[in-house]
């Protein structure tokens, strides 16, 4: 049974037993991953016209939350829902109390809100999944089918329907990523993180289920990430391992937390840093065939600018880019960057939409604690693979984090991550009871 896991009570395993206590909780977690997943809009047609932002949000999307959220929630009133308890630390309701003032600043109010609240339901769905499973091999099992649901998903794309698996040259936005597999998911970049964190399941499984079964999951996902050609992906897979492999080893929790926080703070140096550091820049110049990351400097300085112009309370929870205030009216030197998607960069993207403050709570909660919490449960040999799953997923969210925006974007990656953070929370608290 794992550390999160609340014990069952005694009852004969009758039919009604495993319906309500594996295949309901089973369908609940792999279908909410495979949800987050696609949103259910898999293999989007990027040959058709962007839709413009609308207060009116997506309805598919509202309704199929919203049922998963209430379906879950339902199972996990009757099985001791005070098991939540824990996650509500101070840091999460900073960072909640934050973003809600930001929403009352925002200069899109509506859409803030809106945003908001969708982010608050996956949030609750993330923080209720670690409650499902009966024990380990069975977390074993649902993390395995879903990746493997998924992978399966993308495969048949790239084989049967290339041109939605594939980037092509017809795409609107960045037909020069033709060619760069993208399985289920909108962009290549997506695709490559998600197949390192399935690489990261895949590990797990064969410690805690199956050899053979972790390992193929390690190479299907792994053969996709090289065909993604998603360049954080790929370069960052083998130094989350490395890390993890040292911060284990780590006797003492602050050397391990120093060595992270480091590799974190060398990584956004290296990279929105090459802006303000000429020395930088030739280091940068002399070791990659592009040092503008793929375009991502010019993104980096757009946001930086308008972080200085609001710096506290930023432009309202994920309230900036695609803005018709942001497309229309801040062109200005930029040839591209105010059409951009995202700052490449979630320190960056949070500074702009909640504030510095705002974005210095969140690396507490979704950065520092984690590490905090994994050397708390560290006296637990019983979840040392889990553990490291989940320190894996925190540090490889952390690290992607200064070339991609993950955090509080609604994906499968974001959905892991939020797990792991809760999961150190939940494993570490038990450890401190007992």
């Amino acid at each position: 049974m794992t550390a999160f896991a609340a014990p069952r009570p005694s009852v004969a395993r009758s039919a009604w037993w495993w319906f309500a206590d594996v295949l309901i909780p089973s369908a609940l977690f792999v279908g909410a991953f495979l949800v987050v997943a696609t949103r259910f809009k898999p293999f989007p047609n990027l040959a058709e016209p962007l839709q413009p932002v609308s207060d009116a949000g997506d309805l598919v999307n509202q309704i199929g939350f919203s049922a998963l959220f209430l379906a879950i929630s339902a199972w996990v009133y009757f099985h001791s829902p005070g098991r939540l308890t824990p996650l509500l630390r101070p840091a999460l309701l900073a960072v909640l109390g934050w973003c809600v003032v930001t929403v009352f600043t925002s200069w899109e109010p509506e859409l803030s809100a809106r945003r908001l609240a969708f982010a608050l339901v996956v949030m609750g769905i993330a923080a209720m999944l670690p409650l499902l499973p009966k024990n380990l091999r069975h977390l074993a099992e649902l993390l395995a089918a879903a990746a493997l649901i998924v992978l399966a998903a993308c495969y048949l794309g790239v084989l049967l329907a290339p041109n939605l698996a594939i980037h092509q040259a017809t795409d609107i936005v960045e037909p020069a990523l033709a060619g760069d597999w993208r399985g289920i998911y909108v962009h290549k970049n997506g695709a490559g993180a998600s197949m390192v964190l399935f690489i990261f399941i895949g590990l797990f499984v064969a410690r805690v289920r199956s050899l053979v079964l972790g390992l193929f999951i390690v190479a299907l996902a792994g053969t996709f990430l090289i065909f993604t050609h998603s360049k954080t992906a790929l370069t960052l897979v083998l130094p989350v391992l490395l890390i993890s492999a040292i911060v284990v080893r780590c006797r003492r929790p602050t050397i391990g937390i120093t060595i992270a926080l480091t590799t974190l703070f060398a990584l956004n140096l290296f990279s929105v840093g090459s802006i303000f550091f000429e020395s930088i820049r030739d280091v940068i110049g002399a070791i990659l065939p592009d040092p503008s990351f793929t375009g991502r400097t010019e993104i980096w300085e757009f946001a930086l600018q308008h972080v200085a112009q609001r710096p506290v309370v930023g432009y309202g929870f994920a309230a900036f880019w695609g803005t018709d205030h942001v497309v229309y009216e801040m062109g200005g030197g930029s040839v591209w960057a105010n059409a951009a998607a995202q700052a490449h960069n979630s320190y960056l993207n949070l500074a702009l939409t909640i504030g510095i403050p705002g974005s210095l709570l969140a690396i507490l909660w979704l950065v520092i604690l984690p590490l905090v919490d994994f050397y708390r449960s560290a006296s637990d040999p019983a979840n040392s693979a889990l553990r490291l799953l989940f320190l894996r997923t925190c540090l490889y969210g952390a690290f992607a984090s200064s070339f991609e925006s993950v955090f509080f974007q609604v994906t499968d990656v974001w959905l892991l991550i939020l797990l792991a953070v809760f999961g150190l929370r939940l494993l570490s608290v038990m450890h401190v009871r007992a």
